[in-house]
């Protein structure tokens, strides 16, 4: 996993989507992650983000060329580029505990 790459990303998407429309100073974002490791322990990282706060739901695929996935919701937060990196590394790296890669995130109600 390469943390310096993932975090330019997200800044820059981050920014692409502020210069495109205007964002809410606080609101929620929502986290996508997969199983990198066909034993990924779904039920231990969920359990371990909610005793964090934040709200866990799985998603089962319904395409063929997706993958389920775990969406780690945060709590209502404030919406700036360096916050929004700072839960997703937080996520990321707890994610590898348990077996999960990131696969992408979004403004909950934004």
């Amino acid at each position: 996993m390469d943390m310096a790459q993932q975090k330019a990303e997200t800044l820059r998407t981050f920014r692409e989507i502020a210069a495109m429309e205007p964002l809410p100073e606080r609101g929620r974002v929502a986290f996508q992650f997969v199983a990198e490791d066909p034993r990924a322990d779904w039920d231990g990282f969920g359990e371990a983000v909610e005793g964090m706060g934040y709200e866990a739901e799985g998603f089962e695929a319904v395409e063929e060329d997706e993958d389920d996935c775990l969406e780690i919701t945060t709590p209502e937060m404030a919406l700036t580029a360096e916050g929004l990196w700072a839960e997703e590394e937080k996520l990321t790296l707890l994610a590898a505990v348990y077996g999960f890669i990131p696969d992408g995130w979004g403004f909950v109600g934004a």
